[in-house]
């Protein structure tokens, strides 16, 4: 029995232990309580705190003020900063020195870049109007209706007793009213253009009824009456278009040679019973007559519809093709307003031999300019005749 005692194994309890007994750190052991404090006060470290987020929504709040070159705010923030750091004794407290210490250092260097380079930025800063924005919803209501009412507001209540009054702004999550920002800054400056009310449509929406048609026998074809369908060639789709289209040239080529000597025989009748006429009596002549002092019959004259814009465009659309195959030239009165005289075609081996080239110029008509011409030209009747409107086929209606 003796010998079974020796040879036990002795107690973890009789055991020499090497584990350091936990103890305060040697700060806390001598008194030392400058940068590390558990003990610290609570309404101490709320004012520090209170403090600090007032001091770093100071910087947020202005920061196109401090980035001016001759103030000095940034550098009174971080020395008033400094001052309370002193009294930061929490590592949870010293985050948000850290948070304040980072936001001044990054503001600070786009100051020293934009003294270095100059403002040459564009827009606004993006930084600052998120800060900003962050801080307007943090300071806007709890949420649209006010304080919650019942078992919300009361669990509510319970939450926020239960909570940490130490604890980090991070922990909080997002806290921010995004209702508030958007009745505040969305509504009063929407850019959505007013769209009239006729626009929307109607409310309802109608379905139609569908028709429903009555089956007949099909009825039986007589292969006596039966015609056949004509035979269409290449050459044969645009036939009829080119037959059109030459046939009105020619047309609106006799009635600009015919109009000039018509008119032409006018003026020179009325210009016999005036003797020695000057230049004022002439033109007045040449106006009361509808020609130009150069001959010519004058171009909006000639090819203006009063009573139909596309027609004054069609017609315009003709002249050029009478200019481009030489039948048709274009001068100018002493007005500098365009005219047109009849002409005589240059074979292609004569206009070569006299070095006789075609220019091309593009005239553009709208509705108002057509208005214009037709007040200050006093055009009462087309020159060219008026012609009858085609209806095109539509088809048949959705069901």
């Amino acid at each position: 029995m003796a010998s079974s005692r020796l040879n036990k194994r002795p107690r973890l309890t009789d055991r020499n232990s090497n584990i350091q007994s936990q103890g305060p750190p040697p700060s806390q052991r001598n008194g030392d309580t400058r940068y590390y404090d558990p003990d610290q006060d609570a309404d101490e470290r709320r004012r520090v705190r209170r403090e600090l987020r007032d001091l770093n929504r100071e910087l947020n709040d202005s920061r196109g003020e401090f980035m001016q070159s001759g103030n000095d705010g940034l550098y009174k923030t971080v020395e008033k900063a400094n001052e309370i750091f002193v009294q930061v004794k929490q590592t949870s407290d010293a985050t948000i020195d850290s948070r304040l210490l980072v936001n001044a250092a990054d503001l600070s260097h786009k100051k020293t870049a934009q003294l270095a380079l100059g403002d040459s930025s564009a827009g606004i800063d993006v930084d600052e109007f998120v800060s900003k924005c962050i801080s307007f919803m943090h300071r806007g209501p709890t949420n649209a209706t006010g304080t919650p009412r019942g078992t919300q507001g009361r669990r509510g209540r319970t939450r926020q007793s239960q909570r940490d009054p130490y604890a980090s702004d991070e922990d909080e999550g997002d806290a921010m009213n995004w209702d508030h920002l958007g009745r505040a800054a969305c509504f009063p400056h929407n850019a959505r253009p007013v769209v009239p009310g006729w626009l929307l449509g109607p409310l309802s929406v109608q379905k139609r009824a569908r028709q429903m048609t009555q089956r007949t026998a099909r009825e039986a074809i007589d292969p006596e009456n039966a015609v056949k369908p004509i035979e269409l060639q290449q050459g044969d789709l645009g036939q009829q278009d080119s037959v059109n289209l030459t046939q009105t040239c020619s047309e609106i080529n006799k009635l600009l040679g015919n109009t000039q000597k018509e008119r032409e025989r006018k003026a020179e009748r009325k210009l016999q019973n005036i003797e020695n006429p000057t230049e004022d009596q002439l033109r007045g002549v040449f106006d009361e007559c509808g020609i130009a002092d150069d001959g010519g019959i004058p171009l909006f004259a000639f090819c203006i519809d009063p009573h139909s814009f596309g027609q004054s465009v069609e017609n315009l659309f003709y002249v050029s093709f009478l200019v481009r195959d030489g039948t048709v030239g274009i001068s100018t009165d002493s007005r500098q307003l365009p005219t047109l005289h009849p002409s005589n075609p240059y074979a292609p081996s004569e206009a070569q031999r006299q070095g006789i080239q075609k220019h091309q110029a593009v005239f553009s008509l709208d509705y108002e300019t057509w208005e214009q011409l037709i007040k200050v030209f006093n055009i009462k009747k087309p020159i060219i005749p008026h012609r009858e409107e085609i209806e095109g086929e539509t088809g048949m209606s959705w069901v």
